[in-house]
């Protein structure tokens, strides 16, 4: 069975009660969660120590948005699986999130059960090294 430390998480999210909901749901499942306030900062994060899961919201101030964000990551380190989080759904985001490579879309705000489904979900299908 893997170990759980290798199961690290980065949230990133421009709204503080997010990044914290995220890490209280995750947290006590044994999952290593760490948070960013933005895109600039999760990427400084990865230079440090790469992430298997990132959960980012879509959009968000700075340079890059979640899309960007998630994007550049695949580029770099494509065994990091994506989970993009909006508060406004539409065809578009949810065609360039698949088309990014990322595994999951959140419509904010979610249920804590429905966040753990999905991160329970990219881990038991070995989808994540």
């Amino acid at each position: 069975m893997e170990s759980l430390l290798s199961k690290r998480i980065l949230i990133v999210d421009d709204e503080e009660p997010v990044r914290k909901i995220c890490m209280r749901s995750l947290t006590p499942l044994g999952y290593v969660v760490e948070t960013a306030e933005n895109a600039e900062q999760a990427l400084e994060y990865f230079k440090k120590q790469p992430f298997n899961l990132v959960i980012t919201d879509y959009l968000m101030p700075g340079a890059l948005d979640g899309l960007a964000l998630g994007q550049e990551i695949k580029r770099c380190y494509p065994e990091t699986q994506i989970i993009l989080m909006t508060a406004f759904p539409a065809v578009d985001t949810a065609v360039g999130t698949l088309r990014m490579g990322a595994l999951d879309y959140l419509v904010k705000p979610f249920e804590q059960a429905e966040l753990i489904r999905c991160v329970k979900g990219c881990f038991e299908k070995r989808v994540i090294a």
